[in-house]
């Protein structure tokens, strides 16, 4: 099995079901490793449907001086898939003429920030492109064509305490944001988001580069900080990185069964490919 292929399946069953567990440890058989414990308090857990997005490139870039330094965080993605539990059906549906990008700021302590100095910083995700017809439990649409499937506002972990915190981590193998929808077709879509008025965004990273990005913003440990892993001001380019954007489930038994309805999927699913 193709490393993205293993890593899709690793977030659609893992990271649900690790957000219920707190910080309890976590294995799961990757090559020789294991996935190291959660630690993501106040990231709201992925769930299905949701867009899968690979072969992302991310670029990490330092601006300003003195107390106005911080680091930009920009992502670009193709090959998106919109992935639903149907009854107990797993189906993915591949998004056409996608686009996925992002961006996020952080200061030197790995926090997520919206201004520096003077300057107003946005941190946003957003998905165009197109589907084909579907459904999702009793929810259906029609083919859609090239449009906004999905916009939001990233988010620090708890975004109602009035400062900036640090961001979420799944150990050394994830970043996550909570988010704010602010449009899209998926929100207008009666069923998927369930009334809320957000979600989450999840970035793995497969490379070294990733990890080393992960591991500098993990708030729970003393692995570093951005100033030390990024100490010039030429971007950094982290290439195999794959982002899960979610919206929520109505219900909270579909949230229960996303890691048995994946495991179920992955036999119907052995003949669709995603390639790095």
């Amino acid at each position: 099995m193709k490393v993205i292929d293993f890593t899709r399946w690793a977030l659609a069953l893992v990271l649900p079901l690790a957000a219920t567990a707190g910080h309890a440890a976590i294995s799961l058989p990757r090559a020789s490793s294991t996935l190291p414990g959660f630690t993501a308090p106040g990231i709201i857990a992925p769930s299905f449907p949701n867009f899968l997005s690979t072969n992302e490139v991310v670029k990490v870039q330092k601006f300003g001086t003195g107390d106005n330094t911080y680091w930009k965080l920009t992502g670009t993605g193709s090959t998106a898939v919109f992935d639903s539990l149907n009854g107990s059906k797993f189906k993915s549906y591949a998004v056409g003429s996608d686009q996925i990008k992002y961006e996020a700021n952080f200061n030197a302590q790995g926090k997520l920030i919206t201004s520096i100095g003077s300057a107003s910083l946005t941190n946003y995700l957003q998905i165009n492109g197109s589907l084909p017809a579907g459904n999702f439990g009793p929810t259906s649409w029609s083919s859609k064509s090239n449009q906004l499937l999905l916009s939001a506002n990233l988010l620090d972990i708890k975004p109602t305490n009035g400062k900036a915190d640090a961001i979420g981590t799944f150990g050394g193998f994830a970043l996550g944001f909570n988010t704010q929808f602010t449009g899209g077709w998926a929100t207008t879509v009666p069923g998927l988001t369930g009334g809320s008025l957000g979600e989450s965004l999840w970035l793995a990273g497969i490379s070294t580069q990733f990890l080393n990005l992960v591991k500098a913003l993990d708030g729970s440990t003393s692995n570093g900080t951005l100033s030390s892993l990024f100490n010039s001001s030429k971007a950094v380019t982290i290439k195999g990185v794959v982002s899960v954007s979610s919206v929520p489930v109505p219900g909270a038994v579909w949230l229960f069964l996303t890691g048995m309805m994946t495991v179920l999927g992955l036999n119907r699913k052995s003949s669709k490919k995603i390639a790095l």
